[in-house]
């Protein structure tokens, strides 16, 4: 049985106020305020806390803790908008250029115009969705914590003729705080993290990054 501290059973941060994820969580998703008191994590206590603080003590942490992981699909796909966006944009000034060669009446009409305007337009309206999706990815600090691999289970969508694979990994913390967290499947040739293995787990928000092996 999960114990929920007093924060989680109010339903929101009490630093900042945001609403809290539904499943248990030591820091606040947004601000990174510890929810939890001294006597909460004493409560929950776990049979897998001494396992976790040796990875805390493990001669490999600082490094895992100093590296970055790549960030999530989200993002690069924010960034790929944004690559799309820019080269719209600079097509569109190109025709509009091509289109200020000519002068008078016929000016206002050339397809090349238009075209360009049209272009130019696309691209700003890729280039800010593009943007925004990169700032929404990475809305959530990213935290780098010791933690335990508890369960996985994964969801399967189909669309059209592919599908995409969403793992979630129930982790434990080294203050006894759980929480389920999505990963996204990265095809056949990758093997989702195993259960029980202990490390660095990498994430933002209820986002998974990257979980690094640590033997302990």
């Amino acid at each position: 049985m999960t114990i929920e501290t007093e924060a989680q059973k109010r339903g929101a941060c009490p630093q900042c106020g945001a609403k809290l994820p539904d499943v248990p969580v030591s820091l606040c998703p947004y601000c990174a305020s510890p929810l939890e008191t001294k006597a909460d994590r004493e409560a929950k206590a776990s049979v897998h806390s001494a396992r976790i603080e040796r990875i805390r003590a493990h001669k490999d942490l600082p490094e895992a803790l100093a590296w970055t992981p790549p960030e999530g699909p989200e993002f690069h796909r924010g960034r790929r908008l944004s690559w799309w966006g820019s080269r719209l944009i600079g097509t569109g000034l190109i025709l509009t250029g091509i289109a200020g060669v000519s002068t008078g009446a016929a000016a206002a009409t050339a397809p090349a115009l238009w075209l360009g305007i049209l272009a130019a337009a696309s691209g700003v309206w890729l280039l800010l969705k593009g943007k925004h999706a990169q700032q929404e990815s990475l809305r959530f600090p990213l935290l780098k914590r010791p933690a335990l691999i508890l369960d996985r289970r994964s969801e399967t969508e189909i669309r059209g003729w592919s599908g995409s694979t969403t793992y979630f990994f129930k982790l434990e913390f080294e203050d006894g705080a759980q929480g389920e967290f999505a990963y996204p499947g990265l095809g056949p040739q990758d093997e989702p993290y195993a259960t029980n293995l202990p490390g660095v787990a990498y994430s933002r928000g209820q986002s998974l990054l990257h979980f690094r092996h640590v033997r302990v």
